[in-house]
């Protein structure tokens, strides 16, 4: 294990152990250093290392068991304020069978409005996916993603055709950083058509811009079937 030491603090123990994560040196799932192994690293007492691994377990970073150790969370933004799931995975919760269809998937120019909300140039090329979630066979969501290539680099519609995206990204490039709008809107032409539903109804949009670490991974909108109910909580 390399990286500061020498009689830290349980802030600077915590800071140290967050960059590691969010840095992607300690990949979700990874079991992590036992707490004498740390406390001896840090040269501090084991409850100094314990009161950090708590305070970054409570927030979601970190999953303890007992007599299992210690692992990177395979999902830490699921315990945000706003619960932010896989997609297929809350699908299967709520206890419906989950589809998964790729609609499109293709690098190009994005058009001014989406350049705009990325805060990017209007000729930097992003990679667009479209795709369509189903709940026991009928249309639930559909989402369009647009993705910084250079950020995303490996991702391919091959993998895209068995993977949904949101699966991929937190295997490979998790976010650290994001900010979500929600709204209601009539939907585009096509996504109307996707949820089988007239261009006129209102559906709920969720649109969420992400980062990892001061590098923007892009922005989804996942657009809703009417009657879609949004439940989240602290």
């Amino acid at each position: 294990m390399t990286g500061p030491a020498g009689k830290a603090d349980w802030k600077a123990i915590r800071g140290d152990l967050l960059g590691r994560i969010q840095s992607g040196a300690w990949k979700p799932g990874d079991q992590i250093p036992r707490e004498v192994e740390l406390a001896e690293h840090y040269e501090c007492t084991r409850s100094t290392v314990g009161r950090a691994l708590r305070d970054l377990a409570t927030a979601g970073f970190l999953d303890r068991k007992r007599k299992g150790g210690t692992t990177v969370s395979a999902n830490p933004v699921r315990k945000a304020p706003l619960d932010v799931p896989i997609i297929s995975e809350a699908i299967r919760k709520a206890g419906h069978d989950a589809g998964y269809h790729l609609l499109d998937a293709r690098e190009g120019l994005p058009d001014g409005a989406v350049a705009a909300e990325l805060g990017l140039r209007g000729d930097a090329p992003l990679l667009f996916i479209a795709a369509l979630y189903t709940a026991n066979g009928v249309p639930h969501q559909v989402e369009h993603r647009w993705l910084v290539p250079a950020t995303v680099a490996g991702l391919s519609r091959g993998i895209l055709n068995d993977m949904p995206a949101d699966e991929w990204l937190l295997r490979n490039v998790p976010l650290t950083r994001a900010q979500i709008a929600i709204e209601a809107t009539c939907p585009p032409p096509d996504v109307a058509r996707a949820l089988q539903t007239a261009p006129d109804t209102p559906t709920l949009l969720i649109t969420r811009t992400s980062w990892r670490q001061a590098r923007l991974i892009g922005m989804l909108r996942l657009y809703h079937a009417p009657g879609h109910r949004l439940t989240t909580g602290i």
